[in-house]
């Protein structure tokens, strides 16, 4: 969660991102998680994060909050068209029968407008309402997900909720195109989207540049930065990281790597890429926030894969699989590579992809102000970086610049992606740089909410089957 106060000119991170259980072993993990999802679980700290984020910012009581949440829950709600596709795309995993009894009742998948409530989650909602964070981390409820974990081969105990704590940080940052670009730091990639966007306003990309130029300067940069984000880790445990981050978001290590760039032709990507099991899938919620309090604030979140573990607990508790986003070691991988820094450990935070992202004028209050989450790992970088130089090096409307064709490089396999809105003269454009182009239909899915004076309007990601256009305040 990333939050920020226009008035006050101040930012602050809330990460409640997964932790490791203590008893979780690197080589046990990599043998048997498929037969065993509980071991892909880790300690979940969404409950934390939102009640530290309530205790800096909220202005309803806990209890009152939650209880809207749970009438939601309780009274009803429509399937979503991304929901339903969600489930008719389940692979035959070892799911949980409470998994197949809520989202496939009667062995059918549930379908888009179709009505359902969920008695159980309102439950849990109105206990933690009463009794705060504690009955999560330390009752009942503890004991439950403790118990269901272990019936599918994990390892979780007490000790991982007990320990567990949601971080306050400050967001790593850049001035880019007179604006101040705010994103989370590590274990999350943010530093790697600041350095993208140092990298691409050394171009000086103008709407008089050739847009062949400007595609080609992307995807070369995108790749220095995708390279550099797979340095990264949970500086909690390796405090190397923090001079790495410092390194990354300098403008002068920025107009260094942009040497590296050859104008007229592609390069293969970086030698040392790790090969690990983070697993790029659609799943992330997103949260974009812009009101008349001057406060802006941007929440992404995600289970890893589209349903987690695919553990439902019997309170109706659907648990995470967030240690694939770990770096797994294998027998061919050099042990000076930068992926080690991601390594599973045991409390460690895996490297996330999940990129809270606001904008605000560099100087003074007047101007444009953004916030943008995206979903789909490392795409998610990629996306957000071309959303950004639309907006504020283009100038385009945030419409616009949600539902332009967009590029992503695999640095394992020196490919290109391109999403369907790409056209066809652009990849033409790429293919003679060296560019070697795959089109897919969707990368990433980018939501977005912009205020310029007092004009806000929150757009949602075209390529959604959910999109409902914009919301205009």
């Amino acid at each position: 969660m990333l939050v920020h106060d226009i008035r006050k000119n101040e930012s602050q991170v809330i990460d409640f991102r997964e932790t490791a259980p203590f008893g979780i072993q690197e080589e046990g993990l990599r043998k048997a998680w498929e037969l065993k999802p509980g071991l892909l679980v880790g300690v979940p700290g969404m409950i934390q994060g939102m009640h530290k984020a309530h205790q800096s910012h909220g202005r309803l009581p806990w209890s009152e909050l939650l209880g809207l949440a749970a009438n939601i829950a309780q009274d009803g709600f429509n399937v979503t068209h991304d929901l339903a596709r969600a489930i008719t795309e389940l692979k035959e995993l070892n799911y949980s029968d409470k998994f197949r009894e809520t989202f496939l009742p009667d062995g059918q998948p549930l379908l888009p407008g179709m009505f359902v409530r969920r008695l159980d989650l309102a439950t849990i909602l109105d206990l933690v309402g009463s009794e705060g964070v504690s009955a999560f981390y330390g009752g009942n409820l503890t004991q439950e997900i403790i118990s269901e974990v272990h019936n599918y081969g994990g390892v979780l105990l007490e000790e991982d909720f007990s320990n567990y704590n949601a971080l306050v940080e400050n967001p790593v940052h850049t001035v880019y195109q007179g604006h101040l670009v705010l994103s989370p730091p590590p274990p999350h990639a943010g530093p790697a989207l600041i350095t993208a966007l140092n990298i691409l306003e050394d171009f000086n990309i103008t709407s008089q540049v050739t847009r062949e130029n400007t595609l080609h300067w992307i995807a070369e940069t995108l790749k220095i930065a995708l390279d550099l984000a797979n340095s990264l880790g949970d500086p909690v445990c390796d405090p190397s990281i923090y001079h790495s981050v410092e390194d990354m978001v300098s403008k002068s290590k920025a107009g260094f790597l942009r040497q590296l760039i050859n104008d007229s032709q592609s390069f293969p990507s970086g030698i040392n890429i790790p090969h690990f099991s983070m697993e790029s899938g659609p799943p992330a919620s997103q949260v974009l926030v812009m009101g008349p309090d001057d406060y802006i604030v941007a929440v992404v979140s995600s289970l890893n894969r589209p349903f987690g573990s695919g553990i439902i607990t019997p309170s109706g508790i659907l648990l995470n699989s967030q240690m694939l986003d770990f770096s797994w070691l294998n027998s061919t991988l050099n042990h000076s590579s930068p992926g080690m820094r991601n390594l599973i450990q045991p409390g460690k935070r895996p490297l996330s992809f999940l990129l809270p992202t606001i904008v605000r004028p560099s100087e003074g209050m007047c101007g444009t102000y953004l916030c943008l989450g995206a979903n789909n790992g490392d795409k998610a970088l990629s996306s957000i970086t071309q959303v950004l130089v639309n907006v504020l090096t283009l100038n385009k409307n945030l419409s616009e610049s949600l539902s332009l064709g967009r590029l992503h490089p695999l640095l394992q396999s020196n490919i290109l992606q391109v999403d369907s809105e790409f056209p066809e003269e652009d990849i033409q454009f790429l293919e003679a740089r060296g560019h070697q182009v795959d089109r897919v239909d969707v990368l990433s899915l980018v939501h977005g909410a912009r205020r310029t004076n007092n004009f806000i309007i929150g757009v949602k990601d075209p390529r959604s089957m959910d999109a409902a256009g914009a919301t205009i305040l």
